[in-house]
């Protein structure tokens, strides 16, 4: 009989497998019990040197191995997979990355052990229950900057809105669906930067350099980041954090997790207003420059509480502010 973690409260537990049968899998498993906060329902283990007999860790089964992965996944209805592999079963990890990718689930590594190519998704998964203080703190910072700048900013909001309704139609604000942390969908607000309904008839698109919807005062929005400043109501809600991966739309997002390998390991932390990839990449104009910017999302998960990191990517956001450089 299949057993998991069962849980009293109402949050959303997600059903998980630990792909490993080692010392390494069944001390995952330990700390992921004392920290229910996590949100893991742990449904079993897959033992990736091939399923001989019926073994348990604690109640807790081998459920088979590599070769019935996607029957498992389908069966057990698994969204996330933790992967902890010894040094002798890293010759598994590019198959299993794959699998994972083409059954779209979210996964993370949890090992010291691999090659250079895989060290930028390399993380311990527990780090949010390891280190609280950071993730309490920072949370806390959010929602006290945030407040703050809504109380100061105040007269540029009415300005803003004011000079949007005098040059174009339609309203004020623009809200526009999302792909938040741990792949949640909600709305991101922004000032409206185009004309009303710009894409009526094409459909979902990227903007341009030279997008011809932009309105003249969406333009100087645009170059100072004034467009962003209503997503602070989105860091209140707790949709997003000041520093974090972009949020996408889920209509490009569903595209590009097709085509570029590690792409929804993104959705790991919440979205920020700002962040690496936006201050070092520049502007999205062709699906490499996607992949660069993942690169970079993925490089600032690994740091995400390092405070130098952070205060870096502030520096870089005002520099590009002042200096009118944004698109």
């Amino acid at each position: 009989m299949l057993t998991s973690l069962a849980y009293t409260d109402n949050r959303v537990f997600k059903n998980t497998v630990i792909i490993g049968w080692n010392i390494e899998a069944a001390g995952l498993y330990d700390r992921i019990i004392s920290a229910p906060a996590l949100g893991y329902n742990v449904r079993g283990f897959i033992n990736p040197n091939g399923f001989k007999e019926q073994s348990h860790y604690k109640n807790v089964p081998v459920l088979g191995d590599l070769k019935g992965f996607k029957d498992i996944i389908e069966r057990l209805d698994i969204s996330h997979c933790l992967i902890v592999l010894s040094p002798r079963e890293k010759q598994f990890l590019s198959a299993i990355i794959k699998d994972c990718s083409r059954l779209s689930l979210e996964y993370r590594i949890v090992s010291d052990t691999f090659e250079d190519q895989y060290a930028h998704v390399v993380r311990d998964v527990i780090r949010d229950v390891m280190h609280p203080q950071d993730f309490g703190a920072r949370r806390i910072i959010d929602c006290a900057l945030a407040s703050i700048m809504l109380l100061l900013l105040f007269p540029l909001f009415l300005l803003t809105a004011v000079l949007i309704r005098l040059e174009s139609k339609g309203p004020v604000f623009y809200s526009q669906q999302r792909y938040g942390r741990n792949g949640r969908i909600f709305a991101v607000h922004k000032f409206r930067s185009m004309v009303q309904d710009a894409e009526q008839k094409s459909g979902p698109v990227w903007a341009q350099k030279s997008d011809p919807r932009i309105t003249k005062i969406g333009r100087v929005m645009r170059k100072t980041r004034i467009d962003e400043l209503p997503q602070l109501i989105n860091i209140l809600k707790g949709d997003m954090s000041f520093i974090g991966p972009r949020p996408e739309r889920p209509f490009f997002a569903d595209t590009f997790k097709t085509q570029i390998p590690l792409y929804m390991n993104r959705l790991q932390v919440r979205p920020g207003i700002t962040g690496l990839a936006q201050v070092t990449v520049g502007y999205d104009e062709t699906l490499e420059d996607v992949k660069d910017k993942v690169r970079k999302d993925l490089e600032y998960i690994q740091s995400a509480n390092e405070w130098t990191m952070n205060l870096h990517i502030i520096a870089k956001t005002v520099k590009t502010v002042l200096a009118l450089e944004g698109q």
